[in-house]
């Protein structure tokens, strides 16, 4: 039988993050709803305010859109964040 490592659901615990994880998790957003049409990506974005997630890609998109506010938040926080203009997708150089 195959296994695999799990976290327990009720324990919390910090972990460290460079900048460009922000960035990775941007562009595994872009990813997932590269193939979305608008209309599509704000019907989900109302079902996850009614926490409806009917399709796989929909609970994707919320935990990946989860993860970037708060990756977004505690980099403000924290004074680590800067705002730039954005002209093309960001990438690592």
């Amino acid at each position: 039988m195959a296994t695999f490592k799990t976290i327990k659901g009720e324990v919390t615990f910090d972990i460290t993050v460079g900048g460009y994880t922000l960035i990775n998790f941007q562009k595994l957003l872009l990813f997932l709803l590269a193939d979305k049409t608008e209309q599509e990506i704000q019907d989900a974005y109302q079902k996850i305010m009614n926490k409806e997630f009917d399709e796989d890609w929909i609970e994707h998109y919320a935990f990946v859109a989860y993860m970037i506010q708060y990756l977004e938040r505690t980099a403000v926080e924290k004074g680590l964040a800067t705002e730039e203009e954005l002209k093309e997708p960001p990438t690592k150089e």
